[in-house]
């Protein structure tokens, strides 16, 4: 397990980071027009009648929407009402939701290894105070900036942006049940585990991983009868157990610091042949 974390790493989160070209799926504005459909897995696959995402409703905002990164499948948008909905009349705020999926799904040019399906969010920890008064402008939502709440260098919380509503918001996400994984970065998850003590079944499907200090990413379960798309497995792991540990240990530090060998670059894997019917419908 520890060497696919590496491979993460140091392969970096880039699906296309050879330069090897222009990107069609970044090319495509417009979902397909075919039936709504996850296909493939999160970080291998596509998206077809994806649906776009409003800019603003109760309890979110849309953030950085000039990448054109707005797209989900539609059950992926009517959980983010609902979820959005729970936090604003919980007093929770507003969120602020980052990229989506691009308008067929597929690989990101820069960014993202995962977001391929439209099944991926990523939602900042922070919240700006114009958002929760009105609507922000075009040039706010593109030039907005997300607060840390913990350092990458050195791998710690930052208290002073530490904010008293993440552990609620997190836990109203893990407690739905479209929800299949919750990244963070692993000193937030650690937060998280000594605020909830032994009332931490919750955290379960929340797991550390690299980078996460500015956004969490809720990723959602395959929707029922679609057979194409590829589930991961279910989280059995100690919620606050070894598997968090294992982030403090000499082994990550020395992974962090580029002292550790470096794995070998994984091949490429060909996208799913449905993908092609996606990119070329109308």
């Amino acid at each position: 397990m520890h060497f696919l974390f590496a491979t993460i790493l140091f392969t970096g989160i880039l699906a296309f980071s050879d330069g090897a070209g222009a990107n069609p799926w970044e090319e495509v504005e417009r979902p397909s027009s075919q039936v709504s459909a996850s296909i493939g897995t999160y970080t291998n696959g596509c998206l077809s009648g994806a649906e776009e995402m409003s800019l603003r409703g109760e309890g979110f905002q849309l953030v950085r929407t000039g990448r054109g990164r707005r797209f989900a499948h539609p059950a992926t948008v009517a959980f983010l009402v609902d979820f959005s909905r729970s936090v604003a009349r919980n007093d929770l705020g507003r969120l602020q939701i980052g990229d989506m999926s691009m308008a067929r799904g597929g690989p990101f040019q820069y960014g993202h290894r995962s977001h391929q399906t439209g099944l991926d969010i990523d939602i900042w920890y922070s919240q700006d105070s114009r958002a929760a008064k009105r609507p922000l402008t075009a040039w706010e939502r593109d030039n907005i900036s997300a607060i840390p709440l913990a350092d990458e260098r050195d791998h710690r919380l930052i208290e002073k942006n530490w904010d008293e509503r993440v552990p609620q918001i997190l836990r109203l996400a893990s407690e739905d049940e479209r929800v299949e994984r919750i990244f963070v970065h692993p000193t937030i998850k650690r937060k998280l585990c000594s605020i909830a003590g032994s009332d931490n079944e919750w955290l379960r499907k929340v797991r550390p991983w690299w980078g996460h200090n500015y956004h969490f990413h809720v990723r959602l379960a395959c929707p029922d009868g679609e057979k194409y798309c590829k589930p991961q497995q279910p989280v059995r792991n100690d919620p606050c157990g070894k598997d968090l540990d294992w982030w403090f240990s000499e082994e990550f530090y020395a992974m962090l610091s580029g002292t550790a060998p470096q794995p070998e670059k994984p091949k490429p894997k060909p996208m799913p042949q449905q993908c092609e019917q996606v990119l070329d419908a109308p």
